[in-house]
């Protein structure tokens, strides 16, 4: 009988179509692996602490130390993924979540920060901290290492893929923010600890990445700021959870650490703290909820305009594209979209019935045949970053250039 773990093999080993084939001979449709990819908790992670190598998208190499916690009641593992700030790395993180890991039952994932390729601008951190930004540092793009260690987790390991938290700390909790801003449909919690959403706020506005704060009203969030910070003043992160907070963001939690300094050790990061003891009750507890009816997204970047069940590419260069989707019916999806010239649709038999589909696009309606299969499964489970909760049976592109016309193109196959 083939194994959740060998089902995640076969559909990410050689091609779309050499998978299919592998997975044909073994029996197994669409519908039997999609309950395969999901199915974690009768596949146990032994308990382990180790160094694994993590390559990004541009094919750097940086180490990943791995903490996996003892598991108690057959329930499967959720994952964090934790990142250190400025001449830090994810062994000198480690000791500081391993006790939230063990407490919420989560696989532990601390990846070490590299240079950045080629001459990137410095998003989050230009002027704080002088020229050590010419070293190491993250990045919110999909290609660099805390959205690869996400991934590898769904790879590699038995873990829930709809309880996976990111957290980071200085430089890290600065990611916390702008890479959940990007990604917040493959999380169910973010925490910032002594971050803040943009430190150019110390300059003057980051119209950019206050343009992507509403995408946060959609996930859980903890803020956590030391009082004393001297290095990233607490009223950056002040400023942006009231931002939030006037969106109307439904569960976000600011906590301000009396006598806290910028380092972590000063923090009271351990279990018993109120501010720990948040963010492991919400780890525990949160999961995220998969294809929603109404997905609502802004993006700056074409890398990060995929929303569970929707993307824009091609977005106006200097401006954020929009998109607000619904599903109107089991036949006919609803969508506003602006600044983009281009939507791809995800679609699935969660959201949608099988055969023909209504897609009215900014009050222009079209037509999809929605043909699930198979080799269209393993493309969007390769699409959605081995992710079974984004993962489409077929995908469908919509051209938006023109005002009238547009074609639509089944892209299963890719």
């Amino acid at each position: 009988m083939t194994s959740p773990r060998e089902a995640r093999r076969l559909c990410l080993t050689g091609t779309v179509h050499e998978a299919a084939a592998a997975l044909e001979r073994r029996g197994i449709g669409q519908s039997r692996l999609r309950s395969l990819l999901s199915a974690v908790a009768r596949e146990p992670e032994p308990a382990r602490t180790e160094t694994v190598p993590l390559t990004d998208g541009w094919g750097r190499t940086t180490e990943m130390t791995v903490y996996v916690p003892e598991t108690h009641g057959g329930h499967p593992l959720g994952v964090i993924v934790a990142l250190h700030g400025v001449g830090g790395s994810g062994a000198d993180l480690e000791p500081y979540f391993r006790p939230v890991a063990d407490a919420c039952g989560a696989v532990l994932l601390c990846p070490t920060a590299q240079r950045p390729v080629g001459r990137t601008g410095n998003f989050d951190l230009a002027g704080l901290f002088g020229s050590r930004f010419t070293e190491a540092r993250w990045t919110p793009a999909p290609g660099d290492f805390p959205a690869q260690a996400l991934r590898w987790a769904r790879e590699h390991l038995a873990v829930d893929a709809d309880r996976c938290a990111l957290a980071g700390t200085s430089m890290g909790g600065i990611t916390a923010w702008n890479l959940a801003a990007r990604r917040w449909d493959e999380l169910s919690l973010a925490a910032s600890i002594n971050g803040a959403p943009s430190i150019w706020e110390l300059f003057g506005p980051d119209q950019s990445m206050r343009d992507l704060l509403p995408n946060l009203v959609n996930l859980p969030f903890v803020v956590v700021h030391g009082s004393m910070d001297q290095q990233i003043p607490p009223a950056l992160d002040k400023e942006g959870v009231a931002r939030l907070r006037a969106l109307g963001h439904p569960d976000l939690s600011y906590l301000e650490v009396a006598g806290g300094e910028h380092r972590l050790s000063t923090m009271s990061w351990t279990p018993g703290s109120p501010h720990t003891d948040l963010v492991i009750r919400r780890l525990r507890s949160g999961r995220r909820r998969t294809w929603p009816a109404r997905v609502r997204h802004q993006a700056r970047e074409c890398d990060g305009g995929r929303a569970h069940w929707v993307a824009i590419e091609r977005i106006t260069p200097g401006r954020t594209g929009w998109v607000d989707a619904r599903v109107a019916s089991r036949s006919h999806v609803e969508i506003r979209t602006a600044h983009a010239a281009y939507l791809r649709l995800f679609l699935s038999d969660r959201i949608v019935n099988p055969g023909r589909i209504r897609v009215t696009v900014n009050g222009v309606t079209r037509h999809v045949e929605f043909t699930p299969s198979t080799h269209a499964a393993i493309a969007g489970y390769r699409a959605a970053g081995a992710d079974p909760g984004r993962m489409a049976q077929m995908a469908a592109d919509i051209e938006l250039s023109e005002t009238s016309g547009e074609k639509v193109g089944d892209a299963d196959s890719q």
